[in-house]
């Protein structure tokens, strides 16, 4: 069988890591089902042009699969793409996927197009090419990481006017779609897609390497950002945009008082986040606020030493698609704190993954912020959302945003960054303030406290499972039996329109799912 990966780029992060680990994961699977050295997969990686950091190094360590790497320029983001024509469209990119697969002689019958993130938007003409090269009989499985749907707007216009909507998700019986939660699944399910040809496949957690000796890790840490050695650090590992809730992880340090320090790792590379990254950073300075910003830059700490001199990892996100922090935390020993996802944990906790540390609701006093407000803050932002969308506003609107008011309180994931920005200046100028928070949120005292003796033990018992569910051995055994499946597809159906059972964008836009901070 011959593999063909197709993603936009091969940049280090994101989905090339994502990759990197799958490719691991296979070959180790393909090890243990070949111990006799059969002959290697032909594995083609078809990228837009951007190979920044990719492990080149690991194509020569993979024992049971030869790879090689094609630049498609007609792949690349819309917007990145060079030459005074523009983007390219569906004409010149399937031209040019043929061509390399001509040349490598992947012919249709026994090979397999894994193409990541198809939908999203990123590059128009990806969605046009593929029902084609379907009906030419390349059995394809679609991975979803993310969706235009999910509050990103300017992606979905983009997708949806190149095809039509319900052909982002073309259906035979040789196209087969994988996502990374349940979620998504039961949304997609809903939306038509059988469930024979729709999967479940989370991502590979590496193993972390041994972590450096503590203490030189701290005394890096006391002298590069002046960080007492004796403050409980919890370090958020994160590239600063808005969804990572940023505000949030240095309220918790302001709530853990002066003994607690939030180490936030990296800024952000989009344009279009540094404004909201800068605010937060001059609020931060304005109050001296118990925090430093990018531990992990170029003037920090590795990854690995910035795990070794944390107390804690933390994690106010407010969406993800696979969410690894809730895995590799533990993987590095140390607890996980902060803000619970429960729509990508549960899979997780079905797992046996335990999360004593995590709140759901963060409570501010409504009376902080006037429910007028409140409201108002809200309603606008989600109408915008709506507008950008196309969509009307739904029926249940006002119900839907006054039930996120329970008990006099509002969570401070559902305030926007100017009414967040005013909590954290009143409990930084006020103690009765952060103890009222701390009354209205009884769960902070657990998390903000130093580790208990029953860490160590949820620590290693989490380990554990993760290491059964998630780590390399079980996932390439899950690729591998998957790759299997969509290779023996038959290929004669002709691609068809997603049925439509449901609306897939009301699923994701409704309003109980909506944060301004997402948008």
């Amino acid at each position: 069988m011959n593999l063909a990966i197709l993603h936009y780029h091969v940049n280090r992060g994101g989905v090339t890591r994502v990759v990197e680990n799958q490719l691991r994961a296979l070959d180790s699977a393909l090890a243990a089902t070949d111990p006799d050295g059969a002959e290697p997969w032909s594995l083609a990686i078809i990228h837009g042009g951007r190979d920044e950091g990719f492990d080149r190094a690991l194509l020569h360590q993979l024992e049971h699969l030869r790879v090689s790497l094609h630049v498609v320029p007609e792949l690349e983001y819309d917007e990145l793409q060079v030459g005074g024509s523009g983007p390219a469209g569906g004409a010149e990119l399937l031209m040019a996927l043929m061509q390399v697969l001509g040349e490598l002689a992947f012919v249709p019958s026994d090979t397999v197009l894994h193409v990541h993130n198809h939908s999203l938007g990123k590059n128009r003409a990806v969605a046009e090419v593929l029902p084609v090269l379907a009906g030419d009989g390349y059995a394809l499985l679609l991975q979803m990481h993310d969706f235009a749907e999910d509050f990103r707007p300017a992606n979905y216009a983009k997708v949806v006017g190149a095809a039509r909507e319900k052909m982002l998700y073309p259906q035979a019986r040789h196209i087969h779609c994988a996502v990374l939660n349940d979620r998504d699944r039961e949304i997609l399910t809903a939306g038509g897609i059988p469930t024979d040809r729709l999967h479940l496949l989370p991502n590979p957690v590496p193993e972390l390497s041994a972590l450096p000796e503590r203490a030189a890790s701290r005394a890096k840490l006391a002298e590069r950002f002046d960080v007492s050695p004796e403050a409980r650090v919890l370090l958020y590992p994160v590239r600063c945009i808005r969804r990572k809730n940023m505000g949030e992880a240095l309220l918790l340090g302001l709530l853990g008082g002066k003994e607690s320090v939030v180490a936030l790792t990296l800024a952000p590379l989009n344009p279009v986040e540094v404004p909201a990254y800068q605010a937060w950073r001059q609020l931060a300075d304005e109050l001296s606020l118990p925090c430093r910003f990018e531990v992990g830059g170029e003037q920090g700490l590795t990854f690995l030493e910035n795990l070794s001199a944390a107390d804690a990892v933390v994690t106010t996100s407010l969406a993800e698609g696979f969410g690894m922090v809730f895995l590799e935390a533990w993987l590095a020993g140390r607890p996980l704190v902060g803000r619970d996802l429960p729509e990508i944990t549960r899979d997780f906790r079905a797992a046996g993954v335990d999360y004593p540390w995590l709140y759901d609701r963060l409570n501010v006093p409504l009376a902080w912020i006037g429910e007028a407000e409140f409201l108002e803050h809200l309603r606008v932002a989600y109408g915008e959302t709506m507008v950008a969308y196309g969509r009307p506003e739904p029926d249940d609107l006002d119900i839907a945003l006054r039930e996120k008011i329970i008990d006099g309180t509002v969570d401070f994931g559902d305030l926007d960054a100017p009414l967040q920005q005013q909590v954290v200046r009143r409990a930084s100028g006020d103690p009765a303030a952060r103890e009222e928070l701390l009354a209205l949120n009884p769960e902070l005292g657990n998390v903000l406290a130093q580790p208990s003796e029953e860490a160590a033990g949820v620590i290693d018992a989490n380990r554990r499972v993760i290491h059964q569910r998630y780590s390399r051995e079980p996932s390439g055994a899950r690729l591998l039996q998957l790759y299997r499946e969509v290779a023996a597809s038959p290929r004669d159906d002709t691609p068809e329109p997603l049925p439509g059972k449901v609306d897939l964008l009301g699923r994701f836009l409704s309003p109980r799912r909506f944060r301004p901070l997402r948008r």
